[in-house]
């Protein structure tokens, strides 16, 4: 499944994230490169699917 996310704040060193095709996820990254992963986490906990079935786009 594709989620694009987005930072909806940027604080206190982490970012805050929300996906446009589940508006109900919330996930938080304290680097750039950790996004993906905790996106895919917040999906899979609110889906019950696999954390690989979640691929992610960012947008800036």
């Amino acid at each position: 499944m594709q989620l694009n996310v987005y930072i909806s704040n940027a604080s206190d060193g982490h970012f805050l994230l929300k996906a446009v095709e589940m508006p109900e996820l919330t996930a938080r990254a304290s680097r750039m490169d950790n996004i993906p992963d905790a996106v895919r986490a917040a999906a899979a906990a609110l889906t019950g699917l696999a954390p690989g079935d979640f691929e992610i786009t960012i947008d800036y």
